[in-house]
């Protein structure tokens, strides 16, 4: 790959950049270039500035989120230790598409920062007593996992309140995360040990799978108690797009 770009905006570590072929969000540690800085992009050889993919428009996302709000999931996200680099990137992109709608309605301030990273903390990466994490496709139906304390249900407020503000996305926090593009008709979840993609179109639904989970056909059939056809397939890509 190599191909030539601007840059449109920076904050913390991110630096949003529009090539020919669509806008790519980067990540380094280092001094960020200047807004309409050229920059050439290649994934071979050396430069002066050293930086990651972090997502691509359009190829993986149909919209990316103003720089300022990937640096903030990033810093909502530091204490997850569960999920490996690439799913931090894509959780940090999605969340900051969320925080970018909210803010169109209110200001996100430090109170709500530190509310919504309480909720993320005290909801994702939990741990059985055995130690094991816990997390998986039940996160597809909360409702069978709710915790009835009465911290979960000052989260739960707290967490429809986002959903109201926030147009365009939203985002489901229960043993793992679903953000949803109501425009697309789209979600994808997040939870340990795998990622699910998946496109609704009327009654019906198709899941994409990274890995096809023990009792997948409970779940199948308990969807098509909400859908008139239930789709499973394993996940792969083509030119950004799951086949």
């Amino acid at each position: 790959m190599k191909i030539f770009g601007y840059v449109l905006e920076s904050y913390g570590k991110y630096v949003k950049v529009r090539t020919q072929d669509g806008e790519y969000i980067i990540k380094s540690d280092k001094r960020p270039p200047k807004e309409g800085t050229k920059l050439e992009l290649k994934n071979f050889g050396s430069g002066d500035y050293f930086a990651k993919v972090v997502a691509k428009k359009p190829y993986e996302f149909n919209e990316l989120p103003s720089v300022k709000f990937v640096q903030m999931a990033e810093e909502l996200l530091a204490s997850q230790e569960i999920w490996n680099e690439h799913v931090k990137n894509r959780l940090a992109i999605a969340i900051g598409l969320f925080l970018e709608e909210v803010s169109k309605r209110r200001d996100i301030d430090k109170k709500l920062l530190t509310r919504f990273k309480s909720l993320l903390n005290e909801r994702i990466g939990r741990r059985s007593d055995s130690g094991e994490v816990i997390g998986g496709t039940g996160i597809l139906f909360p409702g069978n996992h709710a915790d009835n304390s009465d911290k979960a249900d000052k989260y739960a407020e707290f967490e429809k309140y986002l959903n109201i503000l926030s147009g365009r996305y939203g985002l489901i926090i229960n043993e793992g995360l679903v953000f949803v593009d109501r425009e697309l008709g789209t979600f994808e979840v997040f939870v340990v040990g795998n990622h699910i993609f998946a496109k609704t179109d009327g009654q019906n639904l198709t899941l994409y799978f990274e890995k096809i989970p023990d009792g997948v056909e409970q779940l199948e059939r308990r969807l098509k108690r909400v859908f008139r056809q239930v789709h499973i397939k394993l996940k792969g890509m083509d030119d950004g797009t799951y086949v």
